[in-house]
Parts: structure tokens; C-alpha cells; sequence
């Protein structure tokens, strides 16, 4: 047999789906639509609304205009001396141009600008106070008759006046927007105004006033520099000369004056003579060679080393060159008149005696090669020995004159040191007096402003979709609080998930008058379904009831007996008698009103007489107002008798029970009904209430069949359901 075990789950994994609930999103999705659909109306009027303010303010609001212009910030521009142009690091540059921000709207560069529009010398326009205005303007004239008098102002004279200017310049900086346009190197300037021709003359006032303050404010650290610049070049060109002067007295008083290759006289002679005396070895050494070769062909005492080349062409002479020739001809000769006349021949013996000769001269030359090579090595030997006395000299003029130029090196260093100086402050003299000249900015205009032809505020169009978003939101947000403070019982599934009751119907409206088709529908399946529960023997007594009164129960339960009636008794026992029930009945009910149970069986034969098929009858066991003591314990086995006798008699009893807020009266109406209908009524009982009625309700709730919806119109209920 195969066991199929169940997947094993992680417990991670069981814990955390354990956690996290089930969101089914359909019905999620269902409910959004269904609470879209029911608060429309909220929606639509917060749309209107908003639209309609926007509107209004669209037309009341005066327009304003704004003009735009751009500069763009070279990091690699400084106005320094010793300031490079030349690529910095991406933090680097984003600091340079935040750092043109700070200076365009600093105080210094906005006063101008609102010096040169002539703002500080305008009238200021005081404007109507508003109802705040008036408000504070009132409170302060309060203050100073409290205080005896107004107070002195904290500013006087030209600190007023510097304060008078500061303030324009602050409300003038309300209308510029400067801002750096993402992460370039732009700066995006703009001025907001209701003139555009003013907003434009800002603009281009803020651009100039920027380029004037950057340039005065590196023309004087410009000038600044050239003055000390100045002074230290004529400093540094008199050290420059006296270091001059300096190794030019001490290259004279030691006679150290360099040749080429920047050596001095007696470097170069003992350079020359060791380069001499290293030639000469090598010319001993190739004579002492020579020699010892022609010592070897001579004592061999044969010429064929000196046929091969072993003697180089230097030391073999002409004489011995033209005999090693002959011999060779010789020898070539000899084999061709061997093979010609043979080799007793008279021609061969004489070509042999003629190298015999030849041999001999060969050999003698050689001796006298040896000779001469001996002479020659002898002499080089001799300069070889007075090369390494010279050398000897020259080492100790060298050792002195190498001292002296430990010297001479720190005077000329310390010569080129102030020299390299005097240059460097000479070239920085030159670009100063060029940034006097000309100065750039670190920034350039690549768009001046021009006057705006269509205004930038208010945006009809962009404000009129905000306000239609807006109202959207708003409404929606609106009902959506609405839903979830709701508790009133509106859904279907609320009375199934919350009450724990089945859905029975809805009967709309609740009026004794006419009946429409849903409700005729709701009351037939209800009438099918009591008729079903009747018992065999006997009729069914079934309660209705509410939670409060005014909830419709009479109405409902008057046509519900008038449906019974069609085909069977019917009575209806009013238990509750709040009021007079007969104006709340349909007309085809007969009503009867008791006011004793003292003789049930003869009540209930003269209420079955009055009953017929499609007519009901009604019971009301009161007069107007003396409804509540009907159920005193003492007359309830009177209503217990009253109803045995009328369940033989009739085959459906509608009991009229009384609300549920009236607990004790309730249980002790449930105790006399085989079943119970609660009628709600849509839209106006509490949830949560109607919930904790029933849970008090021990003895009724049991008998409970479901719920009947009662309702003054099917729209709001369709919205729902």
C-alpha cells in the first residue's frame, strides 16, 4: 500500500501565511465599486464644489506674467591668478555652481538690482487692509493707549533707512524663482510679476548686477596681487643678479671655467689622456700579436700561413702582397705543366726553382716585418709609460679643481633657484596685468529675458484639473469615511455575517397602501415558506418583531396576514400596543379590539367567525395606551389559553411582538410563538445595537426564521445590494 504523505511547509512559511491574512480581491474589488457607486453623490458635489471655486478665483484673480532667463557656469573659468582652467571633479563643479546661486541672490547683487529699478526711491502704495489687517491694526492702537503712547521705533535714522531698503529687497526676492536646472550647469532665472515689461527689466537688472559684482570683486583681488607681485620681482631680480655676480667671481678667482659638456679644463685633459692611453694598450696589444704570429711562420719555416691570410692586410707589406701573388701562380702553374710536359720536364724544374725563390724572399720579408713590428711595440711601450705619468698629473689637478666646484654647484644652484623664482613671479606679473585688462566670468548668458506674451499664473486649465482631482480625492475620501463610520445596517451580508440571520426579503415602501412588485415577491416566498411550517394538526403562530419601534413591523406584519389569508385564517395579535394599529393595516383586515381574555375559547370562536378566506382578522388586546400590561405575568396564562383556542381555530397567527429594546417584555412574548420574523429597517438600525438586542434576546433568538428588510425605497437598498 502507498502512503501519500502531505508536503512538508517550512515553519517560517506556515507562521508568516498564518500571519498575513486572505485578502480575496475580487470582492475587494467588488466592494470598492459598490462604495464608488453608492457615494457619487458626495463625489460629484466636492467636483462641483471645488470646480466651482476654481472657477470663481479664475475670474477674481488678477494675472501675472513671468520672464525667464538662463546662465550657464564654466567651473573650469577662475578669476584667480594661480586659479588653472582646467576640468575639476563632478563634486567640485557642483559646489561652484551652487555656490553662483548664493552669490546671485546675495544681498549685495538683489540692492543693486533694486537700486537700478528704482525701487528704493518709489512711493510705497499701502494697500486696504484686510479684515486680519483691520483686526491687528486695531489691537495696536489698543496697545499704545494701555502703554500711554506709541512706541518708539527700535531703528533711527540711517539703520532705518538701510532697514527700509532691506525689506523692499526681501518682497522683491518673493517674486524671483533662481534655481540650477537638474544637474547641468545651467541656472534658470525667473521673475514673477504682474507687469511683464517690469518682470523683464528684473531679470536681465539681476543678470548685469551679477556680472558687475563678480567683475569689480576680481578686478580688486586682481589688482591686489600685481602690487605685492610687483615688489617681489624687483626683489628677486636684485638676488638674481648678485648669485650671477657671485659664481662669475668664483669661476675667475679659481679658473674654473666650464668647456663643452659643462667640464672643467683639467676634467677634459684627464679625460683625453685616459681615452689615449686606452687607445695604446689596444695598439700594444695588436702589434704584440702580429709579432707572435710571424715568430710562428718563421719557425715553421713555411709560407703557407702567409698564402691564407694570416697576416692581415696592415701588417703584410706591398713587397711580400706581390710575392705571396707569384707564389700563388706559381703553384697554379705547376699542375697545369706537370699534366702538359710532365713532371721531369726541363719548363716544370725551372717553375719549382722559381718557387723555391720566391720562398725564400717570402721568408726574409717576413723577418723583416718582425723587425719593424718589434720597433713599433717598443715605441708604444714608451707612450704607454709617459700617458700614465700625465695621467697621474692630471688626477691631482682633477681631485683639486672637483673641490672647488663643490662650491662653484652651490652658488649656481642657489643662482638657478632665484632665477627659476624671479621667472615664475615675472610670469604671474604678466597675467595680472592681462586680468586687469580683461576679466571673465565664471557664468555666460545663453538666453537673455524677453517680455512674456501669456501669463504664467493663474493656469486655468492646470488649476481646473487639480480641482477636478482634488474633488475626486476629497469625495472619495469623504466616502470612504462614510463607509467605514457607517454601522447602520444596510448589506445583505450583514445581516448574514453580523447577525447570523438568513436574508428573507425586503419589502419597500412601507406603506399599508400599495404593495410593488419586489415586495409582493418577498412576501410570497415568506407566506410559501410559513406555510410550509404549519404542523399538521393545528395552525402556525409566528411573531414578527423589531429592534426599536417605527421600524415598519405592523406594516409588515398587516400585509403579510392579508397574504396568508389567501388561503387560509389568518389572525393577527397585536402584543406590543404602542399605538393604534388599525390606520397601519390594509383595508381588507378586519380589526377587533379586546379588552379581556377572561373567556379565550369564546373569543376565539367569534374571532374564527369573523375571519374568511383573503380577509385576516386583527386582534388588539388593548385600549389606546394599556398595551404593556397585557403581559403582567398574572394575565399571561389568559394569552397562553387565548392562543391554544386560536391555533385550533386559524391556521396561521401572526404575532405582533413587542421591540427588542424592551427585554423583559420580549422574552416573555417569545415563550407564546413557535417562530419569529425580525423586520429591519434598512438604512436606520444600529449594527452593532441590533447585534447586542439579540444576543439579550436568549428566548427569541432561537425561534428566529431570518431577517426582513423594511424600506422606504429600492434605490438606496440596490446601491447596497
Amino acid at each position: 500500500m502507498i502512503q501519500n504523505d502531505p508536503p512538508l511547509r517550512h515553519p517560517a512559511r506556515m507562521q508568516r501565511d498564518d500571519a498575513v491574512p486572505d485578502v480575496d480581491l475580487g470582492a475587494t474589488l467588488r466592494a470598492l465599486r459598490g462604495g464608488l457607486r453608492r457615494q457619487w453623490p458626495v463625489i460629484a458635489a466636492m467636483v462641483l464644489l471645488l470646480s466651482a471655486l476654481t472657477m470663481a478665483h479664475l475670474l477674481v484673480a488678477q494675472p501675472k506674467y513671468t520672464a525667464r532667463a538662463a546662465l550657464i557656469v564654466d567651473p573650469r573659468i577662475s578669476n584667480s591668478v594661480n586659479g588653472p582652467e582646467a576640468p575639476t571633479l563632478l563634486l567640485s563643479d557642483a559646489l561652484v555652481v551652487d555656490s553662483e546661486l548664493e552669490v546671485l541672490s546675495s544681498r549685495e547683487v538683489t540692492g543693486r538690482v533694486a537700486a537700478s529699478l528704482g525701487l528704493f526711491e518709489a512711493a510705497e502704495e499701502a494697500a486696504p487692509p484686510g479684515p486680519l489687517g483691520r483686526v491687528l491694526t486695531a489691537l495696536g492702537e489698543l496697545r499704545d493707549r494701555l502703554a500711554g503712547g506709541p512706541e518708539a521705533p527700535l531703528l533711527q535714522g540711517e539703520d532705518a533707512e538701510a532697514g527700509r531698503r532691506e525689506a523692499i529687497r526681501r518682497k522683491m526676492m518673493e517674486g524671483f524663482d533662481i534655481t540650477r536646472a537638474g544637474g547641468t550647469y545651467a541656472i534658470q532665472i525667473a521673475y514673477t510679476d504682474a507687469d511683464p515689461l517690469f518682470a523683464t527689466r528684473a531679470v536681465n537688472a539681476l543678470i548685469e548686477e551679477y556680472f558687475t559684482v563678480s567683475s569689480d570683486a576680481s578686478l580688486s583681488d586682481t589688482r591686489r596681487i600685481s602690487a605685492w607681485l610687483d615688489q617681489r620681482v624687483a626683489v628677486l631680480g636684485g638676488e638674481v643678479e648678485a648669485a650671477d655676480r657671485a659664481v662669475a667671481d668664483y669661476r675667475r678667482e679659481n679658473d674654473l671655467f666650464a668647456m663643452r659638456d659643462d667640464l672643467l679644463p683639467s676634467e677634459a685633459e684627464l679625460s683625453a689622456a685616459n681615452d689615449r692611453l686606452i687607445g695604446l694598450r689596444s695598439r700594444l696589444i695588436d702589434l704584440q700579436t702580429a709579432e707572435d704570429r710571424i715568430a710562428a711562420i718563421l719557425t715553421s719555416d713555411s709560407v703557407a700561413p702567409l698564402l691564407d691570410g694570416t697576416l692581415g692586410g696592415e701588417v703584410a707589406s706591398p713587397a711580400l702582397r706581390e710575392m705571396q701573388t707569384r707564389f700563388s701562380r706559381l703553384i697554379g702553374d705547376e699542375g697545369e705543366l706537370v699534366g702538359r710536359w710532365g713532371a721531369d720536364s726541363d719548363i716544370v724544374a725551372r717553375n719549382r726553382q722559381d718557387q723555391a725563390q720566391l720562398h725564400r724572399l717570402m721568408l726574409e720579408e717576413a723577418r723583416q716585418i718582425a723587425e719593424r713590428i718589434r720597433s713599433q711595440r717598443d715605441a708604444v711601450g714608451s707612450q704607454i709609460a709617459a700617458t700614465g705619468q700625465q695621467i697621474e698629473i692630471l688626477r691631482e689637478r682633477a681631485s683639486l679643481d672637483a673641490q672647488k666646484s663643490i662650491r662653484l654647484r652651490e652658488l649656481e644652484r642657489e643662482a638657478q633657484a632665484k632665477r627659476r623664482q624671479y621667472e615664475s613671479m615675472l610670469g604671474q606679473m604678466v597675467l595680472a596685468t592681462q586680468n586687469e585688462t580683461f576679466q571673465r566670468a565664471p557664468a555666460r548668458i545663453i538666453a537673455r529675458a524677453v517680455p512674456p506674451d501669456e501669463k504664467s499664473w493663474p493656469k486655468g486649465k492646470r488649476l481646473l484639473a487639480l480641482a477636478v482631482f482634488g474633488g475626486l480625492v476629497l469625495g472619495a475620501g469623504i466616502g470612504f469615511l462614510r463607509e467605514v463610520t457607517d454601522n447602520r445596517l444596510r448589506r445583505i451580508g450583514e445581516l448574514r455575517d453580523g447577525l447570523g440571520l438568513r436574508y428573507l426579503g425586503v419589502l419597500s415602501p412601507v406603506s399599508p397602501r400599495r404593495v410593488r412588485p419586489a415586495q409582493s415577491a418577498s412576501l410570497r416566498g415568506l407566506a410559501a415558506e410559513l406555510r410550509q411550517r404549519r404542523p399538521e394538526q393545528g395552525g402556525l403562530v409566528c411573531g414578527l418583531a423589531s429592534a426599536f419601534r417605527g421600524e415598519g413591523a405592523p406594516v409588515v406584519a398587516g400585509w403579510l396576514a392579508a397574504e396568508l389569508a389567501g388561503d387560509g385564517r389568518v389572525a393577527l395579535l397585536d402584543l406590543d400596543g404602542a399605538g393604534d394599529l388599525a390606520p397601519l393595516l390594509p383595508g381588507n383586515v378586519a380589526v377587533q379590539q379586546l379588552t379581556s381574555v377572561e373567556d379565550p375559547q369564546a373569543i376565539a370562536t367569534r374571532l374564527a367567525a369573523l375571519a374568511e378566506e383573503g380577509r385576516p382578522v386583527a386582534v388588539l388586546l388593548h385600549q389606546r395606551g394599556a398595551g404593556p400590561e397585557l403581559l403582567v405575568r398574572r394575565r399571561l396564562q389568559a394569552l397562553v389559553a387565548l392562543i391554544a383556542e386560536m391555533r385550533g381555530r386559524f391556521d396561521q397567527v401572526i404575532v405582533l411582538l413587542p421591540p427588542l429594546d424592551e427585554a423583559a417584555r420580549t422574552e416573555l412574548a417569545a415563550e407564546l410563538v413557535d417562530c419569529a420574523i425580525l423586520v429591519v429597517r434598512w438604512g436606520r438600525s444600529d449594527l452593532p445595537e441590533l447585534s447586542q438586542a439579540l444576543t439579550d434576546a436568549a428566548a427569541l433568538r432561537p425561534k428566529l426564521l431570518g431577517g426582513l428588510f423594511a424600506t422606504d425605497g429600492m434605490r438606496g437598498f440596490r446601491r447596497y445590494n
